[in-house]
């Protein structure tokens, strides 16, 4: 028989809920990496974690929910961001070539295969922001950071949907610390100040003119 905190019938002590809330993580977890992500169900994830399936939806509110919870914990970025700003750059082009060459976690492996599921876009959408920009943002901490991370962020994404869309054989053809540099050069360049925000470009004077323009 199911105890009270695995059916949703009473509170059940902290602990027990906290045991059963870990147990159906890891069934998802391991599932999700086994199995794939559009193949699992929600009853699966139940018959596997030894719960009622209503407690997918108390804990997590679905499938979609334990996925980004999974991601959640096992966070890439903010683990990149982390550390010594001299190396940032270079820390994420390593981890973006990495991912171009099909390397990483078996989860994260497993997710690739299953890149086109609407649920998995909606997930991955959300932690554009919540995974990469807002904890960018918050570790530069300078006058139009978002807008540098948001910018750093376009170049990370846009070398994963080259990789997704038609698997980038050109780049990893390419020699990888010439290609990490590369990168790397990109999002120095994405770090470069904006200057005034709104403030118009001084048009170029006609060749040979010396000081029209300058201001």
């Amino acid at each position: 028989m199911d105890r009270p905190e695995e059916t949703g019938g009473g509170s059940g002590p902290t602990r027990g809920r906290e045991a059963t809330r870990a147990r159906i993580l890891a069934s998802a977890k391991e599932l999700f990496t086994n199995e794939g992500y559009g193949s699992v169900s929600s009853r699966m994830i139940a018959s596997h974690a030894g719960v009622n399936v209503a407690l997918i939806n108390r804990y997590f509110g679905a499938k979609r929910g334990l996925l980004t919870e999974i991601l959640r914990e096992d966070g890439v970025f903010p683990g990149l961001i982390e550390g010594d700003p001299a190396t940032l750059t270079r820390r994420l082009a390593e981890h973006a070539v990495s991912r171009l060459h099909g390397e990483g976690t078996a989860l994260q492996r497993a997710l690739d295969d299953s890149a086109g599921d609407p649920d998995l876009q909606a997930v991955y959408q959300g932690r554009i922001t919540s995974a990469m920009i807002d904890p960018l943002e918050a570790y530069l901490g300078t006058d139009g950071a978002r807008a540098h991370a948001s910018l750093m962020a376009a170049v990370m994404l846009g070398l994963t949907r080259v990789r997704l869309v038609e698997g980038a054989t050109a780049l990893r053809a390419l020699d990888r610390e010439l290609l990490t540099d590369r990168l790397r050069v990109l999002l120095d360049l994405c770090l470069e100040d904006f200057g005034e925000p709104g403030a118009p470009e001084e048009p170029e004077g006609p060749r040979g003119t010396e000081g029209v323009g300058e201001g």
